[in-house]
């Protein structure tokens, strides 16, 4: 029952319907076991969705809720992934201290580009990422070469510590962590969609001047939306190197900042399982068609615009408009068969 009216003052009474949208992350987590067993060769490539939905997910807040595309995305990702990749070369081998550690540089990175990047229209921002992209490259490569390697990369899978409930140096196990890790994450982002965060995220994005007369602050509004984003993606990118026990300046190219605004296109702009979808389509693609052809990129593309075309919310929004779909179907049949039975 939706709504009635208090017999008594004959004032209407607040909806009790009951919201079981907090189950979606419990089913995605239920989803990635069920299919872990049911492709077990594939427990790598489950692994590695997981890990880039997280990355998805804080390009998703740039692009989806605050209208901002960057092409300096793997820069961040890249730092994560070297934040834990120097921790455990150089100073333990805790691998919960060292996605703690990319965290931190997450959000020391978001203090420091923050408010000077959100000061920039759309055009400048993605080009001003695009040039902190190409400076992370030269910094790993040349500047620092002393402590990373340079193009040979750091390689520390043996110095990745057993934790004491899980040993994520299992690839079993990595992939159980690494589902937990995104289950909590949904949670949150579920709760940032549909809370006030998530509102004046999407206000300013359409209109900011009318968010400043409400007496909002857009600018500061848009430095969360960017340190969520870079969190997101230093996350991420921990878990890339604990996943693969090495880094090296692969990760952070420029070349590889198109992929995740394709796989966020591809599974909805600003949608909570959006990321999860442009993931697993991006990823999926990729792994199949570059077994038949080297520019598999080509394909993606076209995959992509076709998807957009039909449907502006990419994967997620395809899945959601058909279940509702079958959902009207479901409410209109049984309404005549309720009519039919009256009469």
């Amino acid at each position: 029952m939706d709504s009635s009216t208090d017999k008594g003052s004959g004032t209407p009474k607040p909806s009790r319907s009951l919201d079981l949208g907090f189950l979606g992350p419990l089913a995605v987590a239920g989803g990635l076991i069920a299919l872990r067993f049911i492709f077990p060769d594939k427990l790598s490539f489950f692994t590695e969705v997981c890990i880039y939905t997280l990355y998805v997910m804080g390009n998703n807040v740039l692009m989806g809720y605050l209208g901002y595309a960057s092409f300096g995305q793997p820069f961040y990702l890249s730092a994560g992934a070297y934040s834990a990749a120097f921790f455990f070369s150089y100073i333990g081998s805790n691998p919960l201290l060292a996605i703690l550690m990319s965290l931190l540089v997450g959000l020391v990175l978001s203090g420091i580009f923050g408010p000077i990047f959100m000061r920039l229209k759309g055009n400048y921002f993605t080009l001003v990422n695009a040039a902190l992209c190409a400076i992370g490259i030269f910094t790993v490569e040349k500047l620092l070469i002393g402590i990373t390697n340079g193009n040979d990369g750091l390689w520390f899978r043996a110095k990745i510590a057993k934790l004491p409930i899980l040993d994520i140096r299992l690839t079993q196990n990595l992939f159980l962590f690494v589902v937990i890790l995104l289950t909590i994450v949904l949670f949150l982002y579920r709760w940032m969609d549909k809370s006030a965060l998530g509102a004046v995220f999407r206000a300013t994005k359409i209109n900011s001047r009318k968010m400043r007369f409400l007496g909002f602050n857009p600018y500061g509004i848009r430095i969360i939306g960017f340190t969520i984003a870079t969190t997101l993606s230093t996350l991420a990118g921990s878990l890339y190197a604990i996943n693969f026990g090495f880094v090296n300046p692969n990760l952070g190219e420029n070349s590889r900042a198109v992929e995740v605004l394709i796989a966020t296109l591809l599974g909805g702009v600003g949608t909570v399982y959006g990321p999860l979808f442009g993931a697993f389509g991006f990823l999926g693609i990729k792994d199949i068609v570059s077994r038949f052809m080297s520019r598999w990129e080509f394909v993606v593309g076209i995959i992509t615009i076709l998807v957009l075309f039909f449907f502006s919310k990419g994967i997620w929004g395809f899945f959601n408009l058909s279940g509702t779909n079958v959902k009207n179907r479901i409410k209109s049949l049984f309404k005549a068969q309720s009519t039919g039975k009256e009469n």
